[in-house]
């Protein structure tokens, strides 16, 4: 039997196009505009409140996936990405169950399933989630565990445990940081590792759903995340922290 060769890796912009049938030229447009679909898309939401708006938003609007595409390339340029800022390494130094809480698009969970890693992909119920799973069907994934999590709060099976527990640009968007932080700490296996990169931007008309997350919050609010050992602490934007083995 002759061996398969490995799906190619398009450029994300070509992926959407297919998937929705857009022109390719038109994702492209759409995704270096992103900021503006941002301010109206949000705008637009109903909702006297931020979490009001941030539910409609993340669940039923796929204009906001414009911002996610334009950070994106393909997957092998993203896993560049991480490898150049030093991330790759913790990620594949963890143990083979991983979760990524807030996958976005998917990329990175894909790329950690070619690692040979057990992969388990968690977000809200929305338009990412749904390109997500027709992307892993696409690139012959399908056993990648897709977990659904309401906007509102973070939701993860009961007596569920991870290697690494992931998020990347996710903990500024969420309604309660430090709650949400506490129960992906609490995911993680004795001897696992949280990986935080939290993205530092204020508050601007381009990124309307983005609040400043600072790490004393965090800490403050999350006890299991105070009882783990700080590996790696670059101010607010990059923290690992290490669970005790038991």
């Amino acid at each position: 039997m002759s061996a398969v060769s490995p799906p190619i890796d398009e450029h994300v912009f070509k992926l959407y196009a297919e998937y929705t049938g857009l022109p390719e030229a038109l994702v492209a447009q759409c995704a270096q505009n992103f900021g503006n679909f941002n301010q109206v898309t949000w705008q637009e939401c109903p909702g006297d409140n931020w979490l009001d708006k941030a539910k409609v938003y993340y669940e039923q609007k796929d204009e906001y996936l414009f911002d996610l595409l334009y950070g994106s390339q393909t997957k092998a340029r993203r896993r560049a990405i991480y490898q150049q800022y030093g991330h790759w390494r913790w990620m594949v130094g963890a143990g083979p169950e991983v979760l990524e809480f807030g996958g976005g698009l998917g990329f990175c969970c894909s790329m950690l399933r070619d690692a040979g890693k057990r992969v388990t992909y968690c977000d809200v119920n929305g338009p990412a989630a749904k390109f997500a799973q027709w992307y892993f069907a696409r690139c012959g994934q399908d056993d990648i565990e897709i977990v659904h999590t309401p906007s509102h709060e973070l939701v993860l099976p009961a007596r569920r445990h991870w290697d690494l527990v992931f998020s990347d640009s996710v903990i500024e968007h969420v309604p309660d940081p430090a709650l949400t932080v506490e129960r992906l700490a609490q995911a993680v296996r004795p001897g696992g590792l949280l990986y935080l990169i939290i993205d530092a931007h204020e508050v601007s008309a381009a990124f309307p759903m983005h609040r400043h997350v600072y790490l004393k919050d965090l800490l403050a609010g999350a006890p299991t995340l105070r009882a783990m050992e700080h590996v790696l602490h670059d101010g607010d934007g990059l923290n690992a922290f290490r669970r005790t083995a038991n």
